[in-house]
């Protein structure tokens, strides 16, 4: 932890503001959303399959904006940024509180997902890669622990709201806590920011920004879509939003078809939070020493290995064994892609790239909730579904390890 302390003396509030943009992004994540799922679908009168066809086309629709939204902050001055995807995020909080049938949920959760997951959740990681390049690893571990106490406080706090009020009224909360909270917390976070985007861009254009990007290429999004290597690491970095997406979805019916108390599932996020916040950490000292690229075959392994645990029994162990293994891919995955495409790409056009890998994942998790919801209806198990997904971890590890090694004979 010491080599963290001098990064948090010089740089905390520029960490800082990345921590609110990741923990402020919950609100348009998959395993909040779902954490309504119940209620919302019995107030709709919405099968497991319409809710997660739903779910997905707006996700779908949130992953094509995306490649044109996303380059939105490459172009305009990061304060009215976090102002204009903060804005649209309550939006989606109220659209979501008023929904009224499938269109209207439709609509809300497009905004909720390109406000939340979308734009907002970019904001932290970009910032950090691109403003803290000799530290990336470590800024962006710092800055995700935003997603591990989002992750260990709002289930909780969630499911003993749904027993005081509906939850309708509970998105109603959420839009007001947000709308107050967050603008007034950017402004004095990027008081002077001008300044430093300024020196950024003077480096860049002089190739001294830092050691590890002095005389890097900084590739277009058009060169990204063109380069092989984009799409042998793609899948293993696809593999943990997609399933992480798919399964927190349809976490309600893993909990009832386990057997498991729903209060006691809630209270595993707080392992998962913990065990995902000391490897986020630990995967930021490993980025900055080793390179974020070596370790992208690696990620999305943990995961595979919790899979296979959860298809195994329905013991409460295997519940947090499961939460402890899928936090600890996340947790590497949430400190890693952002500096692996920073170092495979560059940050001058970020944003740009971001924005195209972005859509990928969420076009990703777009279709895990409506494939498991339609084999929700015909009767297939989460077991089931878990092995076949542990199947795929294996085959995208294997690709990306391919990926390293065609990248280390070619040089950019």
């Amino acid at each position: 932890m010491k080599s963290f302390l001098p990064l948090i003396r010089a740089e905390w509030r520029l960490l800082l503001f990345g921590f609110v943009m990741t923990f402020s992004s919950s609100l348009g994540q998959t395993y909040f959303i779902g954490l309504f799922g119940a209620q919302l679908r019995q107030d709709l009168q919405l099968s497991h399959g319409d809710f997660g066809a739903i779910y997905s086309a707006a996700t779908l629709a949130s992953a094509v904006i995306l490649l044109w939204t996303g380059s939105l902050i490459d172009r305009i001055d990061l304060r009215h940024y976090a102002y204009l995807v903060v804005f649209g995020l309550v939006v989606g909080c109220l659209m979501i509180a008023s929904s009224g049938g499938a269109l209207t949920l439709f609509l809300s959760v497009l905004v909720l997902r390109h406000m939340g997951q979308g734009l907002m959740g970019m904001a932290g990681p970009t910032t950090m890669v691109r403003y803290l390049g000799p530290h990336k690893g470590k800024a962006n571990a710092i800055s995700g622990i935003g997603y591990s106490l989002s992750e260990a406080v709002l289930p909780s706090l969630v499911i003993a709201q749904l027993a005081l009020m509906s939850w309708r009224e509970a998105w109603l909360f959420w839009a007001i806590m947000l709308g107050i909270s967050v603008p007034l917390i950017t402004r004095l976070l990027l008081r002077g920011h001008e300044s430093r985007h300024a020196a950024y861009l003077s480096e860049v254009s002089a190739g001294t920004s830092s050691q590890a990007h002095r005389g890097q290429r900084h590739w277009t999004r058009a060169e990204v879509v063109g380069d092989p290597l984009f799409y042998l690491f793609m899948p293993a970095l696809l593999a943990q939003p997609m399933l992480f997406t798919g399964f927190m979805f349809h976490q309600v019916h893993l909990v009832e078809q386990k057997g498991w108390p729903l209060a006691l599932w809630g209270s595993l996020y707080l392992l998962y939070a913990g065990v995902s916040t000391g490897f986020k950490l630990w995967a930021g000292l490993l980025v900055d020493r080793f390179g974020a690229i070596v370790l992208a075959p690696l990620v999305c392994l943990p995961f595979g290995a919790g899979l296979l645990v959860l298809a195994s029994s329905d013991t409460v162990v295997v519940a947090g064994l499961f939460m402890a293994l899928m936090a600890v891919s996340i947790g590497v995955y949430s400190t890693l892609s952002s500096p692996f495409f920073s170092e495979m790409y560059g940050t001058l056009h970020l944003g740009s790239i971001k924005s195209l890998t972005t859509a990928a994942m969420v076009f990703s998790s777009a279709i895990a909730p409506v494939l498991m919801g339609w084999l929700i209806d015909d009767g297939v198990s989460m077991d089931t579904m878990a092995l076949f997904a542990a199947g795929y971890v294996v085959l995208a590890s294997s690709l990306a390890w391919r990926g390293v090694i065609l990248k280390r004979r070619r040089k950019d």
